[in-house]
């Protein structure tokens, strides 16, 4: 299984960019991906140093992605989410976590050139191809339909929005919803 990590931080020294805070642990099935080389050394790290809206990756060659507060930063966020989708192999998932624009932090840092809310993410996610997913937030005793209600509401007014993103198993080339336009009709 091979996971990609985007935007995870290149420093760990206070005041000298974004620090290095990875979801995922140093391991040999991990790729980091970032717009600047890390300032440390790291022997178990694979770096690819690269533009997020430009994946310097194969079609079909990732499992996992995770991206933690790169989306808002980003020129063309629906780009970054057609890679994603590009470099996903069938069954694979991204999570995008990002601040709701409800929150005070999706305002603090001017680097921030995009805001976002649950519905246009989700959207977003769903336009380039990709089955969007919520995580579970919610107790599993409770019946479906009052999670469902729960989830939807803590997702609206929560500081962070996080949304998954699936490539399925039908889509391959061009998003899912093309892709229909070109069935055969008898």
């Amino acid at each position: 299984m091979v996971k990609l990590e985007v935007g995870p931080g290149h420093t760990k020294k206070k005041d000298c960019g974004y620090m290095f805070n990875p979801h995922y642990c140093p391991d040999y099935d991990v790729v980091y991906l970032d717009i600047k080389p890390p300032d440390f050394e790291c022997s178990r790290c694979y770096w690819i140093v690269a533009d997020a809206q430009n994946l310097p990756l194969r079609n079909d060659a990732i499992d996992e992605m995770y991206a933690a507060h790169v989306i808002e930063h980003l020129e063309d966020p629906l780009r970054f989410l057609r890679e994603c989708r590009r470099v996903l192999k069938r069954g694979g998932m991204v999570t995008i976590e990002t601040p709701n624009f409800l929150s005070r932090n999706a305002y603090l840092d001017p680097d921030h050139k995009h805001t976002f809310n649950l519905i246009r993410l989700w959207r977003m996610i769903k336009k380039v191809g990709l089955k969007p997913h919520t995580p579970t937030l919610v107790g599993t005793l409770l019946p479906h339909k009052l999670r469902v209600i729960f989830k939807i509401f803590i997702l609206l007014l929560s500081d962070t929005l996080i949304v998954l993103g699936e490539k399925h198993e039908g889509s391959c080339g061009t998003p899912f919803m093309e892709q229909s336009r070109w069935r055969r009709t008898s």
